[in-house]
C-alpha cells in the first residue's frame, strides 16, 4: 500500500469518527518534510486545553534564560504570602520555603488539583462542576483559594500527580516576574513571536472582539452530554489559567518556534521535554511538556518514535517528533473521546514511523 494510500485511509476514518453524542468529526494535522495529513480546517479556532501549560513552561524557560530564577528556587522568593495562603502542606512542610519552581513544573510539589480534586472531595471549580455557573468569570486567586479545603497528596518532591494547582501558582510567578497580566506575557513573548496571530486575537479580547471571534470556535464538551455554553467563553481569553482557542496552523508554528530556538534557550526545551514521571503506560510527564512511549500503549508499536509536547483534557494533542522533523495536532472536542484520540495518534504514528 502506497504512502498516499495509506494518508487517505486515515483521513476517511477520521472523518467517519463522530457520534449521536459528539457529532463533530476530529480535527487532524500532521505535517513534516515527507508527510501532510488533514482532516479538518486547520485555520479553525478550538480551545486547546492543557496544551496550554506547555506555552507557561516556555514563559518560564524565558525567565530562566534571564537569570531572574532557577528551577530550584522556593517559590516563596518569587510570590506573595497571599498567594500561598489558602495551599495545603504535608506535615512539617513550609510550601514557600520546601516547594521550588521545578517542582511546579513537574508536577510534584504535592498541592491537590483544584480543579481534579481527590476522590472524596470537591471543589466549585471542579471539571464537573464548573459550569454550574458557566457565567462566572474566574480569576487565578479564586482557583488557588479553592484548595484551603484539600488534603496534600504528598511532600515536595516525593510523587507525581497532575496538579492544576501547580500551573495557577506559576502563572502568578509569571506576572509577577514582570508585572504584567498573563494574557498580555502570551500574547508578546509567545503568540506573536511565533506567528500565532490567530491565537493572539484571543489573549485578552473583550466582549466586542468575543462576539466577532466566538462564531468560528469548534464545539467543546468538558463532562456534561451538551457542548460547553457561549456564556463561558469569557474564562478562555487566556487570562485566568483555563487557557483558550488556538488553531492547527499556529500550534505548528509554536512547535517550530520553540524547537528551532526562537522562543528560549534550546537547553530549556531538552530540559521540559526529559521524561521523569510516569502518568500511565505510554505517558510520560517531564518538567513542563509530555513525552508518548508508544511501547507502552502495546509491545506493538516499540521502535516508534517518542514525540514530545502536550495534552488536553479535551482529547487535543499537540506533539514533535524530532527525528522526523514532524508536527502532530489532533483536537477530539471532548473528554470522552480521549481514547480515540490516542487510537487516532498511534495510527499517525504508525504514518510517521514508516513513511516520516
Amino acid at each position: 500500500m502506497s504512502v498516499d494510500t495509506h494518508v487517505r485511509k486515515s483521513v476517511e476514518r477520521l472523518r467517519r469518527t463522530r457520534s449521536r453524542r459528539f457529532p463533530v468529526p476530529p480535527m487532524a494535522l500532521v505535517t513534516g518534510p515527507r508527510l501532510d495529513v488533514r482532516s479538518g480546517e486547520p485555520d479553525q479556532p478550538f480551545y486547546v486545553a492543557s496544551i496550554d501549560k506547555v506555552f507557561y513552561a516556555t514563559l518560564i524557560a524565558q525567565l530562566f534564560d534571564e537569570g531572574r530564577f532557577t528551577p530550584d528556587t522556593p517559590i516563596g522568593q518569587l510570590l506573595p504570602a497571599d498567594d500561598l495562603a489558602s495551599l495545603p502542606a504535608a506535615p512539617g512542610i513550609d510550601n514557600a520555603r520546601d516547594v521550588t519552581v521545578q517542582h511546579l513544573l513537574s508536577h510534584t510539589s504535592g498541592l491537590p488539583d483544584v480543579m481534579l480534586p481527590p476522590r472524596g472531595h470537591s471543589t466549585t471549580c471542579s471539571i464537573p462542576n464548573l459550569l454550574t455557573d458557566p457565567g462566572h468569570e474566574w480569576t487565578i486567586p479564586e482557583f488557588l483559594e479553592q484548595a484551603r479545603h484539600l488534603p496534600p497528596f504528598a511532600r515536595p518532591g516525593e510523587r507525581f500527580r497532575y496538579s492544576d494547582t501547580a500551573y495557577f501558582l506559576l502563572l502568578r510567578i509569571i506576572e509577577e516576574a514582570r508585572g504584567g497580566r498573563i494574557d498580555d506575557q502570551l500574547r508578546t513573548r509567545v503568540f506573536e513571536p511565533a506567528g500565532m496571530s490567530d491565537t493572539a486575537e484571543w489573549a485578552g479580547a473583550g466582549p466586542e472582539r468575543l462576539a466577532a471571534l466566538v462564531p468560528r470556535l469548534a464545539p467543546i464538551w468538558l463532562d456534561r452530554p451538551e457542548p460547553v455554553p457561549p456564556a463561558f467563553v469569557p474564562n478562555l481569553t487566556w487570562h485566568n489559567g483555563v487557557g483558550g482557542p488556538s488553531t492547527a496552523n499556529d500550534l505548528v508554528r509554536f512547535q517550530r518556534a520553540l524547537h528551532g530556538g526562537h522562543l528560549c534557550d534550546p537547553e530549556w526545551v531538552r530540559f521540559l521535554g526529559t521524561p521523569r514521571s510516569r502518568f500511565r503506560p505510554g505517558i510520560h510527564y517531564g518538567t513542563g511538556m509530555v513525552t508518548l512511549r508508544f511501547g507502552g500503549f502495546s509491545p506493538l508499536l516499540r521502535g516508534y518514535p517518542q514525540p514530545t509536547g502536550g495534552l488536553g483534557y479535551t482529547a487535543t494533542h499537540l506533539f514533535y517528533y524530532p527525528q522526523q522533523q514532524t508536527h502532530v495536532v489532533l483536537n477530539h472536542h471532548a473528554h470522552g473521546r480521549m481514547q480515540a484520540s490516542f487510537q487516532a495518534h498511534i495510527r499517525l504514528a504508525g504514518l510517521i514511523h514508516r513513511y516520516g
